[in-house]
């Protein structure tokens, strides 16, 4: 496996043994973490036309060019691509009991569909979907569609976050805070520092290629993709 760094291996061994000797570990997660199943993170989504895929209004007037925006940039990475390495690797330390949560300001839930059981998703989930003309409720696979539409009115889908305008999940967001407030080791990995509620003396652990704002806060810095430094970790673990 290439690193770009000489220094990334012995880093990321560094992070083994925190891992092996840590309590109670928890993983912040962004953007980052999912650009390899070709979801773009926030920097590239600025650059688009994709501002009206946080409105519902736009969805209501332009239905058809809004699922044809949100199908191209969310919805056709996550169907045909998946979750990443990382994403699975997460899952993986999840059930090992080496990590005991994730936070996430992701809304693709990729989280979970790798199989990891304790996330926060503080910008709430594609899982969760309206509609517009009965309330009912649905998880993600009703938006396999070109135009989702509730199969018993007929009635347009809303996408949780647009539905919400890309607000915080008040309960994912006391949940996130909680765990925080227990964990000895936090591991932040493509997150440009939206949720960043760590307390003092807690080890910060950041993966990202790019410096963010979480290198001041950082006791180890790794400047890698995340897919090849999780399922490194994972590696020296086993």
């Amino acid at each position: 496996m290439f690193f770009n760094h000489s220094d990334t291996l012995d880093n990321i061994q560094k992070l083994v043994d925190l891992v092996a000797n840590a309590k109670h570990t928890y993983a912040i997660t962004g953007a980052g973490i999912s650009t390899n199943a070709g979801i773009p993170d926030l920097r590239h989504l600025a650059s688009s036309d994709s501002g009206s895929l946080s409105s519902e209004s736009y969805l209501e007037a332009n239905p058809t060019e809004f699922y044809n925006d949100f199908h191209r940039l969310f919805i056709d990475p996550i169907f045909h691509n998946g979750p990443t390495k990382s994403h699975y690797a997460l899952a993986e330390l999840e059930k090992q009991g080496k990590l005991a949560g994730v936070i996430t300001t992701n809304v693709d839930y990729l989280h979970e569909l790798a199989g990891s059981q304790q996330v926060a998703d503080i910008w709430r989930s594609l899982n969760v979907n309206h509609c517009l003309t009965c309330g009912r409720i649905y998880d993600i696979k009703i938006l396999n569609q070109s135009v989702p539409r509730c199969p018993e009115c007929g009635g347009l889908i809303s996408p949780d976050p647009v539905y919400h305008h890309i607000g915080i999940d008040e309960n994912a967001y006391a949940k996130a805070n909680s765990w925080m407030a227990v964990a000895d080791l936090v591991i932040v990995i493509g997150s440009n520092g939206y949720y960043g509620n760590v307390l003092p003396g807690v080890t910060v652990v950041n993966i990202n290629n790019r410096r963010n704002d979480f290198d001041a806060r950082a006791d180890l810095i790794i400047r890698s993709d995340s897919d090849a430094a999780i399922t490194t970790l994972i590696e020296n673990l086993n």
